[in-house]
């Protein structure tokens, strides 16, 4: 029977998604034996794949502790260690990309060694270029070759975009570099003294910031308690900004992961009231994130905050009465701060103690003018100061650090409610645009130690922000309107913003080649109610397995997707691990695949 006949698959991209496919497919071929073939392609390095290649600098750190990082499944029968054990980092420690990539590529090759009898894993280290459908398969191109596979899974990892019509507009006016992983960009080409312009106050910032300091021979020294930089004379004149003029915020320090609460308000059953309300009201079940789902997000991270404030008094668990205070739909004006944060106050008892207002945290300049950068500064730093330390008391001491793990505790829930169109079209739209920026500035920050040096940088004057609401003009022009005399130009602009997925503009050339043909397509969020619709730029798949769908809007039988180029379509897959012990969607998604690659159930 043909499906007794050794089996050919392909996974394309190796990085920690296709890993995780990999690896499930290994763990079910043991169990099942069977003589397979499996092509693993990634140009970069199978294992680490793009992002976290062994061969960058290490001061370019994850932002996640050891402690969090695996490349095992809870079941794999496979000898192996989640990340910490492997690599004697302390749990609560952040380790450098290289390290953690070292573990995957080893995690790769042991894969390699410990296949079962007749299954043979055979790494190729170059990028598919095309895909066509035969009548023996599926023909895969590559420069030197061409692989026919059964079944293929596509786990592309990030893409370089085409430029827009802002990026051209700005290149045409001198160096750009970016956007894209900073270990990517030709930082060292950026000479001594010159002024760099760096658009975007994420992760990837504090990746060029520290490629252009640490990297260029600085160092940081600690005396009397006050961290300072020493520069080595090498480095630039970094000059940033970005919408809310402020960075990323560190990450608590996590000494008991046990302490962080579980949702009370944003349940399942709560979701699918809200979901037959809303196909009651409006004659479709997608929701209304902004008006039915983040009130509730929001009064989750104040009973967090509440909690361990009352924690901290006398232990006493006041969960029932804040569960009680919000009625199954919620009610639009608990939207308002004061409405809201009065509910949960009562709930508690609580009268004398500092509200929390979480949508402040994220945009703590609103509103306010300064009067010129060293004001500014001194509000920047003092920000930046008081966040380190209440990250370095953790969720434990902190109430404010508390709140913000529990934005990271709901992400979980978050694609149940998000992913396939789940949200009205200009909701959707809405979630990307203004709660996923907020939600990561909070939540998805460097380590505290990072924080603490851009504060360094500030008084070495090795770095500037430029405030809220920031602009660059043609010819590098960086300024704030609300910071009088904040114009600086720059030589070199480097834009350190994340791009989101575009399939339209994605340069990738198996994509492109796919979209061409139909054999893959965009997910456009319609509302079946009113025809409105929304084009994500994610790729269009199904539910689990995540077969990719067609120009046609077929699925495909033999073809897959996970990751980064579904992002828009789901939510959160650009994650690139999964919980040590714990079954998650990281896993649970690998496996769906694996699973319909090897016709099982």
């Amino acid at each position: 029977m043909r499906s007794r006949r050794p089996l050919s698959l392909a996974v394309i991209g190796v990085g920690p998604r296709g890993l995780s496919v990999l690896e499930r497919l290994v763990v079910r071929l043991a169990a099942a034996p069977r003589s397979a073939t499996i092509w693993a392609v990634e140009p970069v390095e199978p294992g680490p794949g793009r992002v976290w290649r062994t061969r960058q600098s290490g001061w370019y750190a994850t932002n996640a502790t050891a402690g969090e990082l695996t490349a095992h499944s809870p079941d794999s029968p496979f000898p192996g260690r989640d990340f910490a054990a492997w690599s004697a980092v302390a749990p609560h420690e952040y380790p450098s990309r290289r390290h953690y990539g070292a573990y995957l590529r080893e995690t790769f090759h042991r894969l390699c060694v410990e296949a079962p009898d007749g299954v043979e894993i055979r790494p190729v280290t170059t990028q598919v270029t095309g895909l066509t459908r035969t009548a023996n398969g599926l023909r895969l191109r590559l420069p030197d070759r061409t692989i026919l596979a059964d079944k293929v899974v596509l786990t592309t990892g990030h893409s370089d975009l085409e430029p827009s019509e802002e990026d051209r507009r700005l290149r045409a006016s001198g160096r750009v570099l970016g956007p894209g992983i900073a270990a990517d960009l030709p930082l060292d080409d950026i000479p001594a003294g010159e002024t760099v312009a760096v658009r975007g106050l994420g992760l990837t910032f504090y990746d060029v910031v520290r490629s252009l300091t640490l990297g260029r021979g600085g160092r940081f020294t600690r005396a009397d308690g006050q961290l300072r930089y020493v520069p080595s004379g090498d480095e630039p004149l970094i000059v940033a900004g970005s919408r809310s003029g402020l960075p990323f915020l560190a990450r608590a320090q996590v000494h008991r992961p046990d302490l962080a609460p579980d949702p009370v308000l944003l349940t399942t059953a709560r979701l699918d009231r809200l979901r037959t309300a809303a196909l009651d009201a409006r004659g479709s079940t997608k929701l209304d994130f902004a008006a039915e789902v983040e009130p509730l997000i929001w009064a989750e991270v104040e009973h967090a905050y509440y909690r361990r404030i009352v924690g901290l008094r006398d232990g006493e668990d006041e969960a029932a009465r804040f569960t009680a205070a919000f009625p199954d739909v919620v009610d639009e004006r608990d939207r308002v701060d004061e409405r809201r944060t009065g509910k949960v106050l009562a709930a508690f008892g609580l009268t004398d103690v500092p509200p929390l207002r979480p949508e402040e945290l994220a945009r703590p300049f609103d509103g306010l003018s300064f009067a010129d950068p060293a004001e500014f500064r001194a509000r920047l730093r003092e920000v930046l100061v008081r966040d380190v330390a209440e990250s370095r008391r953790g969720p434990e001491g902190s109430p404010v650090k508390a709140a913000l793990e529990m934005l990271r505790t709901l992400r979980p829930a978050l694609p149940g409610i998000v992913d396939f169109g789940g949200l009205l079209p200009s909701s959707h739209r809405d979630f990307l645009s203004r709660f996923v920026p907020a939600n990561f500035l909070l939540s998805a920050g460097p380590p505290p130690d990072h924080v603490e040096q851009l504060v360094a940088l500030l008084d070495a004057g090795v770095l500037d922000v430029v405030g809220p609401d920031a602009r660059i003009d043609a010819g590098f022009t960086i300024s704030s309107p609300r910071v009088a005399g904040s114009r600086r130009n720059a030589g070199t602009l480097i834009d350190a913003r994340a791009p989101g997925p575009d399939l339209a503009r994605d340069r990738n050339p198996l994509l492109r080649q796919m979209l061409a043909d139909g054999l893959i397509s965009e997910f456009v969020n319609t509302d079946p109610a009113t025809g409105e619709s929304f084009a994500t730029g994610g790729l269009a798949v199904t539910p689990a397995p995540f077969r990719v769908v067609d120009a046609r809007g077929e699925p495909a039988p033999d073809i897959h997707a996970l990751g980064v180029i579904t992002q828009n379509t789901r939510w959160f897959t650009q994650v690139g691990t999964g919980r040590p012990g714990q079954d998650s969607p990281f896993c649970r998604d690998a496996d769906a695949i694996a699973a319909a690659m090897l016709g099982a159930a």
